[in-house]
């Protein structure tokens, strides 16, 4: 046996001595480098094996990977998906993942390089330039994990049906690469528009948040530093004893869509990557994009003002740092992400302990309050209209096929929202009911600050209740918005006020968007259990990516089954439920709303 270790190399000897090094492993790997006084996480796990697998079953571990057997969440089974007349097939060869996809009149086959996300869906990405690092574009599909199945891209994003393939064929180099990894190098050539992208981890590894390690690891190697260093001498950020901005800025730094401040250095971002570290402050790094910030593209002038309620309020997701600055709250110098999220504990969607769902999230500061809920919210303190998060943070946020809570803290104002044309807290639940009954309500507890709207933006009439009328004739957003909260379970509506609901998510099953027809789509299949109407086969059926003579036939079919199904049920409607006495849509006044929707199209990617 000595003999057979004398004659191999002297590092496979060590390896089989001492094991392989995980760290000398990951740096391998590809598209990593250690570079800037990064270490990767894998030099954390020595030391700190609890926080390293507490972070390692986070989805920010998982955000970007390698096409392997175990990252890969699609069905790359060789079956064809069909979109906008057109298909791709997501397949394997030679235990790597392809794609057949449309290029031009014909097709091509491409193999994936890269996985971008892991929770609610996971784009894949194609090398399109030459060699490692080089230029990767995303793919045209998606796999959606929630619905488990193939989507494409323009019906993911919200804006109308397009049936261009390659709309969103963007870069991961100069685009995702930013905050989907740590330690990022874009590495980018402008004159050639070529990359030598590099990333000290793929993912939101350890030091996204507590900074460059190499230091740390250094001095760490002496057991006097180690057990009696304190502070700075540490070299390694503590999220926990930083200071708010500082604080605030380890999420903004992702969670808020930003420019290089100033701008002029956006060449230096293409380049070297970022120049924040963890434990600054975004201010001299970045400016984050408000509804004021000036578009970066002559052809689209509204490029961030589209992302904005009109009173400045984000209405997409990664603005939560905008939000959370713009809240009252803030002004206390104490509140933080960390307040409420907790990276290493809680669950992984959201990363939030249970408590952290309800009422504690508000009731930790504001602990008078939780002594006499029904004082405050004049509501059953077990219904939602007591919950502090449906009231103050409420759904009215765009993103990843969803619709998300606001991260600006603020107090219900049915003027203020209505006229700003934004989702209102209170109508949001109470859907069967006008913007003008939710003020006299506000009115009546809160005092004479709160007032009935004038108008709506769209000029839909303040008779109609306003969940209706944003379904039907608000802009994108705001349909998005009602079609999911129109069949949320915890709605302050009687089994007959649902069914009026039902009726018309499936008339916005009709939309020109294919993301606000999926939102519609799945409040309708919770109406349906919950009401007991059997039509669960029919709405599975219904595909929002379908051809529109399909989807409307489908719709119809689906209305008159609702119709001989609800008229037994429920008693009859009233006029502003915009359905007769048999329970048949009032198609003629819903047109009416339907022709009231911005002519402006709104096209928002993430």
């Amino acid at each position: 046996m000595l003999a057979v270790l004398a004659a191999l190399p002297l590092a496979v000897v060590l390896a089989l001595a001492w094991g392989t090094d995980p760290v000398a492993l990951a740096a391998r790997e590809p598209l990593r480098e250690r570079a800037a006084d990064y270490e990767g996480a894998a030099s954390c796990a020595s030391c700190h094996p609890d926080h390293h697998a507490s972070w390692a079953r986070t989805f920010h571990a998982t955000m970007t990977q390698l096409p392997e057997r175990d990252s890969v969440l699609g069905r790359f089974d060789g079956r064809a998906v069909s979109f906008y007349g057109r298909s791709a097939v997501p397949f394997e060869r030679d235990g790597a993942f392809w794609m057949r996809v449309p290029d031009g009149a014909g097709e091509r086959e491409t193999q994936v390089a890269l996985c971008v996300g892991s929770n609610r869906y996971q784009q894949y990405f194609e090398r399109a330039g030459t060699g490692e690092g080089g230029e990767l574009r995303r793919l045209p599909i998606l796999w959606h994990v929630g619905e488990e199945r193939w989507m494409h891209l323009n019906g993911v994003f919200l804006e109308p049906d397009n049936s261009n393939w390659a709309a969103h064929a963007a870069s991961w180099n100069d685009n995702c690469v930013f905050c989907h990894n740590t330690g990022v190098q874009p590495r980018m050539e402008l004159e050639r528009r070529a990359f030598t992208t590099r990333v000290a981890d793929l993912g939101i590894a350890c030091e996204a948040c507590h900074g460059p390690g190499e230091e740390h690891v250094r001095r760490m190697a002496s057991p006097l530093e180690r057990y009696a260093g304190t502070g700075a001498s540490l070299a390694i950020v503590n999220p926990n004893q930083l200071e708010q901005a500082e604080s605030l800025a380890l999420c903004g730094q992702c969670h808020s869509q930003r420019l290089p401040a100033p701008l002029e250095r956006l060449a230096e971002f293409l380049g070297r990557g970022p120049s924040l570290r963890p434990g600054q402050e975004l201010r001299g790094h970045v400016t984050p994009v408000t509804r004021d910030t000036p578009s970066v593209s002559s052809s689209r002038p509204e490029l961030f003002r589209e992302r904005f309620w009109s009173d400045g309020t984000a209405r997409l997701t990664a603005y939560e740092y905008l939000g959370i600055t713009q809240s009252p709250c803030v002004k206390g110098g104490e509140l933080t992400c960390g307040s409420c999220h907790s990276m290493h504990s809680g669950d992984v969607h959201g990363q939030l302990e249970p408590e952290m769902r309800g009422d504690r999230a508000c009731t930790q500061c504001h602990e008078e309050i939780a002594r006499d809920v029904r004082a405050h919210t004049h509501h059953a303190p077990e219904s939602a209209g007591s919950r502090c998060l449906e009231c103050h943070m409420p759904r009215m946020v765009y993103g990843i096929l969803d619709i998300h809570r606001s991260h600006r803290i603020e107090v219900p104002d049915v003027r203020r929202d209505v006229e700003a044309g934004r989702p209102n807290a209170c109508t949001s639940c109470h859907g069967s009911q006008t913007a003008a009954w939710a003020a006299r309500a506000m009115r009546e507890w809160w005092g004479e600050r709160y007032e009935e709207p004038r108008s709506r933006p769209d000029g839909a009439a303040l008779d109609v209740p306003e969940a209706l009328a944003s379904l039907h004739a608000g802009d994108a957003v705001q349909r998005a918005g009602y079609a999911r909260a129109r069949g949320r379970p915890d709605a302050a509506e009687t089994a007959r006020e649902r069914a009026f609901a039902f009726a018309h998510l499936v008339v916005a099953l009709g939309d020109g968007y294919p993301s606000i027809r999926t939102l519609a789509r799945r409040s309708l299949e919770r109406l349906d259990a919950a009401l007991e109407l059997g039509l669960a086969s029919e709405l599975a059926a219904f595909d929002t990516f379908g051809d529109v003579e399909t989807r409307r036939a489908a719709s119809l079919r689906l209305l008159e089954l609702f119709r001989q199904r609800a008229a037994s049920r429920c008693g009859p409607p009233g006029p502003s439920q915009l359905l007769d006495a048999s329970f048949a849509a009032d198609l003629a006044r819903i047109v009416r709303l339907l022709d009231l929707q911005s002519d402006h199209v709104i096209s928002i990617g993430e």
